[in-house]
């Protein structure tokens, strides 16, 4: 019999622990909680941060949090006024709405397919280009990761942190942190209205949560750790091997009592006695089964042929009715509505082909010339391991693209 216990992690324990540090100056002023058997839900009390309330739920419990442990301990000492922490609220739930807004209008396929690819590429690319250079006797560095940093910069890794010297690890968080604030100021230009804008200080303090508190300690110092990542792998094994202990504890039935094998016959290393008088008894029907086997394998090689013809006509078919309907499929080369923040980052340079410049001009690429082939390609070394194979793939996928119908280009047969 397992008790009951309290769970910490639970949406009731959230709730209440976000009532209490949130709400609590609602029954202090009166608005409909003092005096009420059930409190109100808390997404009639609070502002929406989504769509969705199990969401807000939880980005409520990490505010409320990082609220009690970075705001509420200095800012009380100062006033028990609460309108300070309900604006910082509502820009935070202004910010989150905006943010979500963004996404759904995210090409997910591009993103999946060609955006994070091209990068995972280029990084792959990069370190076997460090890897190689730092092992040539002529190398100016030796350190592979040295010659990374030199070939793709980054301001928020400069400079390259090293243990023989510790400075360098101290303006590489100086630089870290930076480049935080740079770039959750620049998404806060972007979501934001102007009059909040305006506010000074309620724009250094959301500034300073979300890149402190959520991207630098939350995200950067524990999400992205090998210890943690470890904790939660363990995690997974053990509740894996809690239930395969449970069915293998379960006793089976096939034996019965009195009948017990040994641990020889139980792992097969000694046939028993009953199966040794099995066998005596059933040798004159083996002998009978001989003579009835090849009729039975006949006709299951004549079923298993059956089988695989009607396998073939069905993909036949599925292919066949593919094509029939791509025709009247939407097309991918819709083009939608650009901002002025984005049309004003547009690359102005002619001739320069980027996921950005892409995405802003509405172009699609095909998806036979997307970004996941060629990283994959990469990935697995098909260059140096299978030369041939490569080039065939590469002759497939021209012949696709220019090939009679150009089945595979953007709107094409394939590519819809």
């Amino acid at each position: 019999m397992s008790r009951p216990q309290t769970d910490t992690t639970s949406d009731r324990a959230t709730a209440a622990f976000v009532r209490r540090t949130l709400c609590s100056h609602n029954v202090l002023l009166g608005n409909g909680e003092k005096g009420r058997s059930t409190p109100r839900p808390i997404d009639e009390v609070l502002p929406p941060l989504t769509s969705s309330n199990e969401v807000d739920l939880q980005l409520y419990g990490i505010i409320s949090v990082i609220i009690k442990d970075f705001v509420q301990t200095w800012y009380s000492k100062i006033t028990p006024d609460q309108e300070f922490v309900n604006e910082v609220l509502q820009i935070i739930a202004h910010c989150t709405r905006g943010l979500e807004q963004r996404l759904r209008k995210v090409d997910l396929e591009a993103l999946l397919l060609d955006e994070i690819p091209e990068v995972l590429e280029a990084h792959l690319i990069a370190i076997r280009q460090a890897k190689e250079q730092a092992s040539c006797s002529h190398a100016l560095a030796s350190d592979p990761r040295l010659i990374y940093h030199t070939l793709n910069p980054h301001p928020a890794l400069s400079p390259v942190p090293t243990e023989s010297v510790p400075l360098t690890i101290v303006e590489q968080r100086e630089s870290e942190s930076a480049w935080r604030q740079l770039l959750v100021q620049g998404v806060l230009v972007v979501l934001l209205p102007t009059e909040d804008l305006e506010n000074g200080c309620l724009r250094s303090l959301v500034a300073e949560i979300f890149a402190e508190m959520i991207l630098g300690n939350g995200i950067s110092g524990k999400a992205c750790e090998g210890w943690l990542l470890w904790e939660g792998i363990t995690s997974i094994a053990k509740i894996l091997q809690t239930e395969a202990a449970k069915e293998e504890a379960n006793p089976s039935d096939n034996t019965a009592p009195g009948q017990s094998m040994t641990r020889l016959e139980r792992f097969g290393l000694l046939s028993s006695a009953r199966s040794q008088e099995s066998e005596s008894i059933n040798a004159p029907t083996l002998r009978n089964q001989r003579h009835k086997r090849w009729p039975v394998l006949f006709s299951g090689i004549f079923w298993t042929f059956v089988q695989y013809i009607l396998l073939a006509s069905t993909a036949v078919r599925a292919l066949v009715s593919i094509f029939a309907t791509s025709s009247s499929l939407p097309s991918r080369s819709t083009s939608h509505e650009v901002s002025p923040v984005e049309a004003s980052s547009q690359p102005q340079t002619l001739g320069i082909d980027t996921p950005i410049s892409r995405r802003l001009s509405g172009f699609k690429r095909p998806v036979v010339s997307m970004k996941l082939w060629s990283c994959t390609a990469q990935l697995l070394e098909l260059s140096a391991r299978m030369p041939w194979l490569l080039g065939s793939i590469s002759m497939l996928h021209w012949g696709l693209l220019a090939g009679p119908g150009k089945v595979g280009d953007t709107d094409g047969i394939l590519d819809r």
